[in-house]
């Protein structure tokens, strides 16, 4: 009888881990269908269920957040991954985002564009993130981009954006009251954020995203 039970309960544990196994081989298929570089997720520690938050918008993904200028072709742009690293203005926190750096540190050097067709969500300004433009895109991902030295345009709630269109231009504004610039080098704060079950905007780490899209549109200048 003893074995029996043995048998009964070693043959459900199998059941299980079989169709666990072949549920994360559907997810994988899945993200790859999409699109999305499984293996690079997968480098990162990422699971199934960690990529499935990005699942909803990645195809709407076009082109990097900072462009070239004509001038200089063969610009390359820096970025490493510093999610969740701490961060002290305002009172200790985590850093919700990835930080895009230009060879030159120079205002209203480098536009930045929306990585997505979308619509603008919010636009101003924020004592951390500076002049901001948060775009929500049609699979439901929101972009934000932080610290602009300027907007392209007087960006409006509702505005309608194409991927590709220009915001504005990378900057360091923000840390302070409005105007505020010079706290720290110019760069480009991305964040990306989906709503959960749980919170109308979980924050998610754009490293691989950003990584992707430097892979793809390596030349991409105004």
């Amino acid at each position: 009888m003893k074995k029996w039970m043995l048998m009964l309960c070693f043959l459900l544990f199998f059941d299980v881990q079989m169709i666990g196994g072949m549920r994360d081989k559907t997810s994988l298929s899945t993200f790859r269908q999409a699109g999305m570089p499984v293996e690079l997720f997968q480098k990162m520690g990422m699971k199934a269920q960690d990529m499935e938050q990005y699942l909803g918008f990645w195809e709407d993904l076009k082109y990097f957040p900072v462009a070239g200028r004509k001038e200089a072709p063969k610009e390359v742009f820096y970025f490493e991954d510093t999610w969740l690293e701490d961060r002290n203005y305002g009172g200790k926190r985590a850093h919700q985002g990835c930080d895009v750096f230009g060879k030159e540190d120079r205002r209203e050097y480098y536009p930045v564009v929306s990585m997505t067709d979308g619509v603008v969500e919010t636009v101003g300004w924020l004592p951390l993130g500076g002049w901001r433009i948060g775009i929500r895109s049609p699979g439901g991902g929101f972009f934000y981009y932080a610290h602009l030295s300027s907007y392209e345009k007087e960006f409006q709630e509702g505005d309608a954006v194409k991927a590709g269109e220009i915001l504005g231009f990378l900057g360091d504004t923000g840390y302070g009251e409005e105007g505020t610039r010079g706290k720290f080098p110019c760069h480009l704060h991305v964040g990306i954020y989906v709503k959960t079950q749980k919170e109308a905007e979980h924050a998610l780490n754009p490293y691989p995203v950003l990584l992707f899209l430097q892979s793809r549109q390596k030349n991409f200048f105004y």
